[in-house]
């Protein structure tokens, strides 16, 4: 049989290794980087990740409803000019429940 004695444990932050937070690191800072005087970090994008950024930015731009179909189409649903292809509308409909 094994006996322990005095298990309790250590008090305070010195006792748990716990850095107080005067001595934590600065924000951004990493161990071993440019903060502790090592070499800085990089990283570098290709030129189509430069590219997927630039499309990812101009779709963020478009508008979320394309306001000149939607007036094209109101106007014909208001003059009757607009007619529906219900052989079209099975066959999507049919093909998204697949």
């Amino acid at each position: 049989m094994v006996k322990i004695n005095n298990n309790k444990p250590p008090e305070g932050p010195e006792k748990h290794n716990v850095k107080k937070p005067s001595e934590a690191p600065k924000a951004g800072a990493t161990a071993g980087g440019a903060g502790a005087g090592g070499p800085a970090d990089s990283i570098r994008i290709s030129k189509q990740g430069k590219e997927a950024v630039q499309l990812i930015d101009a779709i963020g731009k478009l508008p979320d409803v394309r306001t000149d179909r939607v007036n094209q189409v109101r106007e014909a649903i208001n003059s009757g000019n607009y007619k529906v292809d219900a052989g079209k509308v099975a066959q999507k409909m049919i093909s998204e429940i697949v």
